[in-house]
């Protein structure tokens, strides 16, 4: 089960979320899309944030609803390690009981939104390590005037710059966690 909010006119902005729900007999009726879905194609299921008489509301849908299709997303340029999707909604029938008890307004997914925001913060960082350890291991096999540029002070100061700046991200991830 996954959070799905962002959608392909308003980015991760939940109070312009454009897919909506209409009530109906035994359940909702929920059209639109979502944009940018890790896992969106192999997930059994997801929590989609919709407008129901314009507030927003949760709402579990299951794969293979009738009118939820999640096609999946190629030819990303970043990220493609993982299974991105667009999640897209026709006339989706949600019965009853698939509405999120207490997710009325925006509190519930802004709250999703803030503990994914702190999740990227850290996969940042992860990805900065692993561009200082591949300039690292550049400057140390790269030869110039007979030895590696790794032994040149230019060098090792924009190596301990980056090092410097990795550092602070995490003191900062590090202290967000603690309040």
């Amino acid at each position: 089960m996954f959070p799905v909010l962002t959608e392909p006119d308003f980015g991760s902005n939940p109070g312009g979320t454009i897919t909506k729900a209409e009530k109906t007999d035994g359940g909702y009726i929920l059209n639109g899309a979502k944009m940018w879905i890790t896992n969106g194609t192999v997930a059994d299921i997801a929590v989609v944030w919709a407008k129901l008489d314009g507030r927003v509301r949760g709402f579990l849908v299951e794969k293979g609803t009738k009118g939820y299709s999640a096609p999946e997303t190629k030819g990303k340029l970043s990220l493609r390690a993982s299974i991105t999707s667009e999640l897209v909604f026709e006339d989706c029938f949600i019965p009853d009981e698939n509405l999120l008890p207490g997710s009325d307004g925006l509190k519930s997914p802004l709250m999703c939104l803030t503990q994914a925001r702190y999740g990227i913060a850290w996969g940042v960082i992860g990805l900065a390590n692993e561009c200082y350890s591949t300039a690292l291991d550049y400057s140390l096999s790269r030869i110039q005037f007979g030895k590696p540029i790794a032994s040149l002070q230019i060098t090792q100061e924009k190596l301990a710059y980056m090092q410097t700046q990795i550092t602070k991200a995490q003191l900062l991830c590090y202290q967000l966690a603690k309040t």
